[in-house]
């Protein structure tokens, strides 16, 4: 399987990943690897972090997607 976006650009990229949230492969240098931590509910809706933190793979497109909700959510008093 290649690279959705070197492919796109006529270079033939063998892939690495596949993205968590579109499901496009990437190569190396197109995967954005990021830490997901999973969070438990506790008793009294006391949320704890779990560790390690798991791995999450998205293409530049769906991280950049990511990114601005992001920071539009902290811009607008959302988590």
């Amino acid at each position: 399987m290649n690279c959705l976006d070197c492919s796109s650009a006529g270079q033939p990229t063998t892939a690495v990943a596949v993205c968590h949230s579109c499901g496009a492969a990437v190569c190396a240098l197109h995967a954005v690897v990021r830490d997901h931590h999973l969070i438990r509910t506790a008793p009294i809706n006391k949320q704890i972090i779990i560790e390690p933190a798991a791995r999450l793979v998205w293409c530049s497109t769906c991280a950049a997607a990511h990114d601005a909700a992001a920071h539009h959510d902290a811009h607008h008093g959302r988590r």
